[in-house]
């Protein structure tokens, strides 16, 4: 697969003559035998005004700033990864954003945040975080994460860990 690949790229860059000999497209006898291209050093896209932006997070407020105007963030693109970016307390809402007027905001029909607390939701699924609680509900199954325990529950069984002890139980 690769050969032909590369096999159909140099016969790209050729041109018969008519005497059957092929001759080499002049524009490949020019390129640098070093790759001079400039790298982009971007690593977040501010999408609100829709350019490079470099920032940091103050732990304190939950807040992402820009580093160079100091200004709140509230959405971004982290261009390595691909992900939608909300600035308040750095949640990835990739498809929890929509476009409205040439502005992006979050979709209040899918995901609400207040403070520390986020609610989202997809049809029959809801996640919510708050006060270092997780919830998590897709359609029967439920699962419940905090700093001292977890426990899921599904149409067939329980389990639950707490001190570093799990117990399950079958229904």
């Amino acid at each position: 697969m690769v050969i032909t690949g590369s096999a159909l790229l140099i016969a790209s860059c050729q041109e018969a003559n008519n005497q059957g000999e092929v001759k080499t497209d002049s524009v490949v006898n020019e390129q640098p035998a070093v790759d001079n291209t400039p790298t982009n050093n971007t690593k977040y896209v501010d999408l609100k005004t829709g350019q490079p932006v470099d920032l940091y997070y103050s732990e304190k407020k939950k807040r992402t700033y820009s580093a160079s105007t100091n200004e709140p963030v509230d959405l971004y693109v982290n261009v390595a990864t691909g992900d939608t970016i909300y600035g308040q307390g750095r949640y990835v809402v990739n498809n929890y954003i929509t476009k409205t007027d040439g502005t992006y905001k979050l979709d209040d029909s899918k995901i609400k945040i207040h403070g520390d607390e986020i609610k989202i939701k997809e049809g029959d699924k809801k996640l919510k975080i708050e006060d270092g609680e997780m919830k998590i509900k897709d359609g029967d199954n439920k699962l419940k994460v905090d700093e001292d325990e977890a426990k899921m529950k599904t149409d067939t069984m329980k389990t639950k860990t707490e001190d570093g002890k799990t117990k399950t139980k079958k229904e």
